[in-house]
């Protein structure tokens, strides 16, 4: 695989497809400005995952947001990656994927699993994965109701330039 960093590529593929999601387009191939989008994964725990936010989805309070790498970052349990991926290809994978439940109003397609994942894609540059796994942090929310509250998430990062 042609990769910008294939570790985190491969590391982040994994966790999402061990969740039963969307696997991210990893390519050195898509232009300059999809890859620059996907570095606002690095900062958007800090941004987006806010106490108010966090405090509606764990039933106890996280430490302090980390980044992982440029494009990925994580809150307590809750993970999120930015990756380049392509609504076309987004659309035809979704029926493939055991236990994936399509959802709208976030980006231009997505679905979400019982594993607490979220998928979504806007236009051919922008894919947005943000799950909540680990031991020891409860969610207060669960399936479809996780699903949109992470999906707002999903919808703030697609609102950059």
């Amino acid at each position: 695989m042609n990769t910008r960093n294939p570790v985190a590529c491969f590391a982040a593929a994994c966790m999402v497809a061990a969740l039963g999601a969307y696997a991210p387009i990893c390519a050195n191939s898509a232009p300059a400005t999809a890859h620059g989008w996907t570095a606002n994964g690095g900062s958007a725990c800090e941004k987006y995952l806010t106490p108010d936010v966090v405090g509606a989805i764990l039933g106890k309070a996280p430490g302090p947001p980390v980044q992982t790498d440029a494009a990925s970052c994580y809150t307590g349990s809750i993970y999120i990656s930015l990756v380049v991926a392509d609504v076309d290809v987004f659309k035809l994978e979704i029926p493939r994927i055991v236990g994936a439940h399509p959802m709208a109003g976030v980006g231009d397609a997505a679905f979400w699993n019982h594993a607490g994942a979220l998928s979504a894609v806007k236009g051919h540059q922008r894919g947005c994965n943000i799950s909540v796994i680990g031991e020891g942090y409860a969610t207060k929310l669960h399936d479809q109701a996780l699903a949109q509250k992470l999906g707002e998430i999903c919808n703030k990062l697609f609102s950059l330039p």
